[in-house]
């Protein structure tokens, strides 16, 4: 997001500036990075918080499962067996 810094300081000291000021501060937050040639600032979104979920997903009762019509031999020996 931001420039290379050359201490974890000042992208730590960049990273409160940006939660304080920022006009995405409300749904990310900013975090010091390591790179080869120093450090820098990420955003990361947050999760949204539990009461602005507007979608509920359920799972329906699933119906029960059929006998299998295939013989005890044929089911456990499969029909291969003894070939």
């Amino acid at each position: 997001m931001a420039g290379a810094f050359e201490s974890r300081e000042e992208a730590e000291a960049a990273c409160r500036r940006l939660a304080e000021t920022h006009a995405d501060r409300e749904t990310h937050s900013f975090l010091p990075r390591r790179r080869e040639d120093g450090w820098e600032v990420v955003k990361v979104a947050l999760a949204p918080p539990a009461d602005q979920l507007d979608t509920e997903v359920r799972a329906d009762e699933r119906p029960s499962t059929p006998d299998d019509p295939r013989s005890a031999h044929y089911r456990n020996a499969g029909p291969y067996a003894g070939t």
